[in-house]
């Protein structure tokens, strides 16, 4: 029974504790925001010259803080546009049935490839009791090996979807 009352104690003054806890958090936060309106910027602050020099330093603070900003911004958009230069955005899609033996359009080409033509083409071809997948790299639009007319329109395909 004492146990109960100790627990019951404890936890009051855990509940005591955690709601003072979210008080004083919550007061810091209307402070900062107090704060942050006076540092706006304002003309209508502006009434000695004292005021327009703290003025134009606010201005000049947010402004190297923008620049910064847009060089940060710059940089990643050249990242990014370096990334998109190499990723495969153009998607052929080719499904056919690869002989009499195989059930459906289950055989497929895919060719993924860049917007400089070049990629690789999967050629999976399904029989009843078989598949098999094939990987074609694709330089410049040309394969170094022998293509299938699948695989060429696979190709044909991808390259007309660089025109969307």
């Amino acid at each position: 029974m004492d146990y109960l009352i100790y627990a019951l104690i404890s936890l009051g003054i855990s509940l005591i504790v955690s709601l003072l806890i979210v008080l004083v958090y919550n007061e810091n936060k209307k402070k900062k925001k107090k704060r942050e309106k006076e540092r706006e910027i304002s003309i209508d602050k502006i009434k000695t010259y004292e005021d327009l020099l703290i003025q134009l330093s606010m201005i000049y603070e947010k402004t190297q803080e923008n620049e910064r900003k847009i060089r940060y911004l710059d940089l990643q958009s050249d990242k990014l546009n370096k990334l998109a230069d190499i990723s495969f955005k153009n998607v052929g899609l080719v499904r056919y049935k690869y002989s009499d033996d195989a059930g459906g359009n289950l055989s497929f080409s895919l060719a993924l490839m860049d917007d400089k033509q070049n990629g690789i083409v999967f050629t999976n071809i399904s029989l009843i009791d078989s598949n098999s997948l094939y990987v074609r790299r694709i330089t410049n639009g040309i394969s170094d090996v022998l293509l299938m007319e699948e695989e060429k329109e696979a190709i044909k395909q991808a390259r007309e979807s660089s025109d969307i």
